[in-house]
């Protein structure tokens, strides 16, 4: 059945009833949180402590926004526990039309892009002082199914977030219990030193078992470093943006390789300690970051993993270590190295290591990551694609829903186009979530709009690269370049690390944005492609790619023939371990993109 819209000043009435603030009487208040996060205690209060002499009480499944941070995502369903609640003129409380609106759909509904982008469009004021209109809010329209529709997509995600958590609660807990158990395994607590002993341990410093292997590189300005950083709490380590040889003050930075025992200096005494995985090999680090090669003939990385594991160790490491209070301890190489430890047998060490293997299999990262992407992917198939199908009613005002309209056949032709759909992807982003994007992302990002607007002779601009495809041009000569320069873009820091993000001349770019209609192409790019891990991102450009430069050879492009041609390739090949690629995968991947680019004309 076809979706309508309606406007929201149909299903929501603002209450504007209040009630008299009373000393002597308890009062709660509401916190509102950011990004669809929903209400929460703040506190109870007394009435002499609240300044105005009435406020507005709230009901459960009344609707509450922030008005200051609304554009931010603040808003959602009053719980029954915060029923009676009072709230002050930043934050209006609407009454929910239950006989056209369910109060449950409307609190999954707010959490798409979609109603943040209405939010956004109802905030206007000066950079520091934007605030929610209300009736402009309630002007905007939404896409609305029946009332026994919205219920049972209220019930099918609440019954998926339920799920979602109960599986996320035994991940967690399988994560706990096997990281405990390679604890117990590396320490043995139900031995005594010398019972240890007996059974073959041997008393050592880890100097006799690790040896420094610092790689220093001196620091080019036109290259970028792939960066890793490690998680407190023996967390392992993670891929951070990579460093940008021109921005960073770096003089010097320091390759680690797969297998290698690395600890953060600073963060030492809260367990930042682990074993350079595989995906991260060939990562620069800082001085901060000693890395060490483990002498295979005496202790094995899992052993080293789960040896680092142990609160106690990060304790005992700290005690006597170098710094100005405990949060800013610095464990130096020096002092590690001079640590005793008793040392299991090799062999007992290799059984850890099996073990180890299995545990990671069972609990597998990659599946927590899917399963935590899960809610996100439903909603964003349910509202934004849904909502949008070509049987629903059209949405009459432009300040709703972005639909992506017919499909374009514009060229990047000349590098100052580029740079216009650089900024409109970087516009496109920041309106998401207010952060950069890096680097990495940006270039893909240009890549597949390019590809949804119809080219496919990319391979003239795009290089075979570690990363890529990666178009060089962009940064030094073309859209990156050209952006920066004139100020639509600039680099900044955010949450989730540098990247691009709009620059103080980013309205210039609005009127070039709208001549290329590039709006549309950079929509679908971020609402595709935002809840998409970086690794996605490189096996679906690569295989696209690969697919481009078979057919334009006149090759068939079957992943048999995509395999040979990225294993034929020295910088392409290492990709076959990094992205795990196999002719199944491959098909896997081909078959995503078919459905990405089903309206794009000469596709492959």
């Amino acid at each position: 059945m076809a979706w309508r819209t309606v406007q929201l000043g149909e299903v929501l009435r603002q209450k504007r009833d209040r009630v008299r603030i009373e000393p002597g009487k308890p009062y709660k208040q509401i916190t509102v949180r950011l990004w669809g996060k929903g209400l929460t205690l703040r506190g109870t209060c007394d009435g002499s402590e609240i300044a105005a002499e009435s406020q507005v009480a709230v009901g459960a499944n009344d609707f509450l926004i922030s008005k200051i941070d609304a554009r931010h995502g603040a808003f959602g369903l009053v719980p029954t526990g915060l029923e009676g609640a009072v709230v002050s003129n930043d934050f209006p409380c609407f009454t929910v039309r239950e006989d056209l609106l369910d109060p449950r759909f409307l609190e999954w509904f707010s959490k798409t892009e979609t109603f943040v982008s209405v939010c956004r469009q109802a905030s206007v004021g000066s950079t520091n002082r934007v605030r929610l209109k209300e009736g402009r809010f309630l002007s905007f329209e939404i896409p609305l199914p029946t009332l026994n529709e919205q219920r049972a997509i209220a019930r099918r995600l609440d019954e998926a977030q339920r799920q979602t958590q109960d599986a996320l609660g035994l991940e967690r807990e399988l994560e706990s219990e096997a990281r405990q158990l390679l604890i117990n395994l590396a320490h043995r607590p139900d031995l005594s030193n010398e019972g240890k002993r007996k059974a073959g341990w041997s008393e050592t410093h880890f100097a006799d078992v690790i040896t420094e292997a610092a790689e220093p590189h001196m620091v080019e300005p036109d290259k970028q470093y792939p960066n890793l950083g490690i998680y407190s709490y023996a967390k392992g380590a993670f891929k951070k943006p990579p460093i940008d040889g021109a921005q960073t003050s770096a003089k010097t930075l320091y390759k680690v390789t797969a297998g290698q025992f690395i600890y953060s200096r600073l963060f030492a005494f809260e367990g930042a300690y682990t074993v350079v995985p595989d995906e991260l090999d060939g990562s620069y680090v800082s001085n901060e970051f000693p890395a060490f090669k483990i002498d295979p003939a005496k202790a094995t990385a899992e052993f080293l993993a789960a040896y680092f594991s142990s609160p106690k160790v990060w304790s005992d490491l700290a005690h006597g270590s170098l710094g100005l209070g405990s949060r800013r301890q610095r464990i130096n190489q020096k002092h590690l190295l001079n640590q005793e430890l008793l040392l299991p047998p090799l062999g007992y060490q290799q059984r850890l290591a099996a073990i180890s293997a299995r545990l990671n299999v069972l609990s597998d990262r990659s599946r927590r990551e899917a399963l935590e992407a899960l809610i996100p992917a439903m909603l964003h198939e349910i509202f934004e694609r849904q909502a949008n199908k070509p049987e629903a009613v059209p949405v009459k005002s432009k300040e709703t829903v972005i639909q992506l309209g017919a499909k374009q056949k514009t060229e990047i032709d000349t590098p100052f186009k580029e740079a216009v759909l650089v900024g409109a992807i970087v516009k496109a982003f920041h309106e998401d979530n207010g952060q950069p994007i890096g680097n990495f992302r940006l270039q893909k990002a240009v890549f597949f709009a390019r590809r949804q607007m119809g080219e496919s002779a990319l391979d003239k601009d795009y290089l075979r690269k570690a990363a890529g495809p990666y178009n060089p041009k962009m940064r030094y000569s073309g859209g990156i370049k050209i952006a920066t320069d004139k100020n639509w873009i600039k680099r900044a820091t955010g949450k989730y690390g540098e990247g691009n993000a709009l620059g103080d001349a980013a309205a210039e770019m609005d009127e070039w944005i709208e001549r290329y209609q590039f709006a549309p192409a950079a929509a679908w790019v971020r609402d595709r492609f935002k809840y998409i891990r970086n690794d996605v991102w490189e096996a679906l450009a690569t295989i696209d790619y690969a697919m481009l430069a078979l057919d334009h050879e006149g090759k068939r492009p079957t992943p048999e023939a995509i395999l040979s041609y990225i294993e034929a390739d020295d910088e392409w090949r290492p990709k076959i371990a990094k992205l795990r690629l196999t002719e199944a995968s491959i098909q896997n991947v081909m078959v995503e993109l078919e459905s990405l680019f089903v309206d794009v004309g000469g596709g492959v």
